[in-house]
């Protein structure tokens, strides 16, 4: 995306004061899918107790959350619609946010990257046994309909971490005016081989570009992605002029936890 915005959001750990609506709404839903798919994992039926004890759950995380009861309620009505519409679904959970790290490249053969290695890392929301094979599941919550692409670097990236080659994108909506079958849709991705390895040589090549921005010290930032996924969360920060710009991250943002795939943060 941008050097620059890695440099205050990855590196510096800049995190905004007011993180918005979305990501606390995704969070939700996730907390909740998390209860309901390890019930099932550990044999659970008793589909109405589990249901209550996820909206428990996720009542109580909501403490935490920037969220108004409006947005809350249409959260846990779309979680249970989606329990009860995909009951019968014969998925098998075999695993339920399952941490991994893998190693993607290492170098040795350049004295100034030498040892360098590479290593990707992230949390996958469900490994389940389907009626159709083994397959990598990612839940995402949405407002509007759009298909996924094939090209998203988690896809990709989780299809060659997990040596599958099949991932299902499990999207929930929140669009009032469609019908259940419209609103839960899961959504097929299949990669080959070729595929996959362009997407290591791409992600080792921007990886090493990283690494030169470290070592130099200075992170240019990419004009093109300021307006991109809503527009990006440091834009203020960057329209400032230089010798503002620190005051610009002190009023609007803290210094949070470094990110890690097992922190909250970021």
């Amino acid at each position: 995306m941008c050097a620059r915005k890695v440099d205050l959001g990855f590196i510096k750990n800049w995190r905004p004061t007011e993180k918005g609506e979305a990501p606390d709404k995704g969070d939700l839903m996730h907390r909740m899918l998390k209860h309901y798919y390890v019930a099932r994992k550990n044999g659970r039926t008793d589909l109405h107790n589990v249901i209550e004890e996820a909206v428990a759950i996720g009542r109580a995380a909501t403490i935490e959350m920037d969220l108004n009861e409006s947005t809350i309620d249409e959260n846990i009505k779309q979680f249970t619609a989606y329990c009860h519409y995909y009951n019968q679904d014969g998925w098998e959970p075999l695993e339920v946010e399952q941490s991994f790290s893998r190693e993607l490249y290492r170098r040795e053969d350049t004295p100034e990257l030498e040892g360098l290695s590479i290593l990707y890392e992230g949390v996958i929301d469900l490994i389940a046994k389907t009626p159709h094979g083994i397959f990598v599941i990612d839940h995402k919550t949405a407002s509007r309909r759009s298909s996924p692409t094939r090209l998203s670097n988690q896809f990709m990236g989780y299809a060659w971490a997990t040596g599958s080659h099949n991932v299902i994108v499990n999207r929930i909506g929140f669009q009032k005016t469609l019908k259940e079958n419209e609103r839960f849709q899961r959504l097929f991705l299949s990669y080959n081989d070729p595929l996959l390895i362009e997407w290591i040589q791409s992600a080792t090549y921007w990886t090493e570009m990283l690494v030169s921005y470290i070592d130099s010290n200075y992170f240019p930032p990419n004009f093109t992605s300021c307006d991109k996924y809503a527009g990006c969360i440091f834009q203020e920060v960057c329209e400032a002029i230089p010798e503002v710009r620190e005051f610009k991250l002190q009023s609007r943002f803290y210094v949070g936890e470094p990110w890690s795939p097992h922190t909250k943060e970021a």
